[in-house]
């Protein structure tokens, strides 16, 4: 209730000047003359329950207002009066230093059309300023009673406008956070404790106003240090390029100062830097993408220059996919499987690592097409997560680097078991694409026997690898809510769903084997089967949302699943009606 409360009545006086800043800010910035933000960029800040670069918290707030993601490149905006597109951190220093011009331009992004024609907005825009939405009476309407139901524990009552409301609130939020970064951004670091509390501005004037508080640093260190900021944002609002670069210097150098053995060491914020800005898992589809579409190619032509190029460049794609799990995983200090974003990006790379693998062994193509392309699939996917999938209930987007929830926090079952049960999703997401192919291959081209018994045979090697790792995973998952729960199985949402998607493909498997289908019915179950993955993967967090494992839900997504899967199962018909065809003819 409390959070609500506060929610509705921030949005309610929503200000138009930071905070705590008693400085006049001019009325307009001006963007004539760039300036050099590596130094602020690297600057550490405590946010979101872990140290991480300014460059991150400004990318992941201007990501969740603008709503562009960062994997396709910085989050960047048109700021409409100068017609200059400004990049995530200028914006973020912008909104912080001209309130008042900023909550006048486009920036909120409202996704969901039918929220624009509620409120009033014009349905051909999607960005709003701040004053267009809080002017409109029906937003607070909505936000009202979407407050009072959750606050009367009944949010599935909650109408699709509702929850859209509650994205938007959450998107002003974010607004007054960035004007108000004097008392948000925890920027001084804790004197003694490597998990000790940093302060903002803010936060440490209050202290020294307390008599009975005990302050981290001297009365004259923070006066320097206040200095210090005020010499950065003055150099920012001139547009004084040798002042800008010299007093972040000199800010980032005090900072570190008062607490060396605290404040992050240089190469830990190098890693976060390199691993925004190289941008890894784009560059690796960007690799897939043309290893697909070669190898697609090369399933008829047959030439050896042309296989060699799709294989380099799948290998290509594989190492980045490797190099920005590498980067993640130190930035973290942890798996990246611990969300639905990195869930995806991890299956990606298992489908296209056993592709690599099966390619190695047999040669033939179709693993590396299949391979290739089912990562592919995943990264783009995770390129419109953020948007798709935003979690209403805990604000960010599924791309940001988090600390783990508690019953997580075990690194070691959280490596064996959520890894192996991921892989396994890997290798029936591989089973799936070359379930596919021989789909296609009997719609098309239905007298290729040759090649259809290959294929079926591939696709029966890959779901015994999915078959054995998803068992493994979930007899792991029962041994890990053992220590954590007390018991080995508890018929959680995502345990039931887990189990249901192993005996469809065991059953798929038994029937081959006992001869009640042949090879082009475990085809059928190939595809078939993989919608009970979706569920386990998917569906338990994002359509049921309750349970134990219920810390990846979020919100939105579900119509573009739904139509995937009714497409799916429409192809899938249509082969199955071929083949009969062309068995009746022959």
């Amino acid at each position: 209730m409390t959070k609500w409360i506060a929610l509705l009545s921030l949005l309610i006086y929503l200000p138009v000047y930071g905070a705590d800043d008693s400085t006049p800010k001019p009325a307009a910035p001006t963007f004539s003359t760039s300036l050099d933000f590596r130094l602020i960029e690297r600057i550490a800040v405590q946010d979101g329950g872990r140290k991480k670069v300014f460059q991150t918290v400004a990318h992941e707030a201007i990501e969740e207002l603008v709503g562009r993601p960062i994997f396709g490149g910085a989050p960047s905006i048109t700021d409409k009066a100068s017609g200059v597109k400004l990049g995530a951190t200028e914006l973020y220093l912008s909104i912080w230093q001209f309130p008042n011009y900023w909550t006048s331009q486009p920036l909120v992004l409202v996704a969901y059309g039918p929220l624009r024609v509620e409120l009033g907005l014009n349905p051909q825009e999607k960005h709003f300023s701040v004053h267009e939405i809080m002017q409109s009476k029906r937003f607070l309407e909505l936000a009202s009673g979407a407050m009072a139901l959750r606050h009367s524990n009944k949010e599935k009552e909650l109408s699709d406008l509702q929850k859209e409301v509650e994205i938007v609130q959450q998107r002003l939020m974010i607004v007054q956070r960035i004007m108000q970064s004097d008392s948000t951004l925890a920027l001084i670091p804790h004197p003694k404790q490597a998990t000790g509390k940093w302060l903002s501005f803010t936060g440490y004037r209050k202290i020294l106003l307390e008599t009975d508080a005990k302050p981290y640093y001297l009365p004259e260190q923070f006066s320097a240090l206040s200095t210090k900021l005020n010499s950065v944002l003055e150099a920012y609002s001139t547009r004084n390029t040798e002042s800008f670069i010299k007093t972040t210097g000199d800010l980032q150098s005090t900072l570190r100062d008062l607490s060396p053995k605290i404040y992050p060491p240089v190469s830990d914020l190098e890693i976060e830097i390199s691993y925004n800005t190289q941008r890894p898992f784009g560059w690796a589809w960007l690799c897939y993408l043309p290893a697909a579409l070669l190898s697609f190619v090369a399933l008829k032509y047959k030439g050896r220059g042309l296989y060699l190029t799709a294989l380099g460049l799948f290998i290509a794609g594989l190492t980045l996919h490797v190099y920005g799990f590498t980067l993640r995983c130190l930035i973290a200090g942890r798996p990246p499987v611990s969300n639905m974003y990195e869930s995806v990006v991890w299956v990606g790379f298992g489908a296209a690592a056993f592709g690599m693998i099966f390619e190695l062994i047999y040669r033939r193509r179709y693993f590396m097409f299949c391979g290739s392309s089912a990562a592919f699939a995943c990264l783009v996917l995770v390129d419109q997560m953020p948007v798709i999938m935003g979690n209403v209930n805990a604000p960010g987007f599924e791309s940001q680097i988090k600390p783990l929830v508690p019953v997580l926090m075990s690194n070691y079952w959280l490596t064996i078991h959520v890894l192996t049960i991921t892989l396994g999703y890997s290798a029936f997401m591989l089973t799936w694409f070359l379930g596919h192919v021989t789909l296609f291959s009997h719609l098309f081209r239905p007298g290729e026997k040759s090649e259809q018994h290959e294929l079926h045979n591939f696709v029966y090697y890959a779901m015994q690898v999915g078959v054995l790792l998803l068992a493994c995973g979930t007899i792991l998952g029962g041994v890990w809510a053992y220590y954590s729960w007390g018991r080995f199985w508890g018929w959680d949402p995502k345990e039931t769903w887990a189990f249901i998607a192993l005996m469809c493909y065991l059953f798929v498997l038994h029937g081959r084997l006992a001869g009640w289908w042949g090879n082009f019915g475990l085809s059928v179950g190939a595809v078939i089967c993989f919608q009970a993955v979706v569920m386990a993967w998917y569906g338990v967090n994002f359509v049921l949302g309750n349970g134990l494992h219920s810390y990846g839900s979020g919100a939105g997504g579900g119509a573009y699943v739904i139509s995937a899967v009714l497409i799916d199962l429409v192809f899938t018909i249509a082969a199955v009606v071929r083949k009969r065809s062309y068995q009746s003819q022959a």
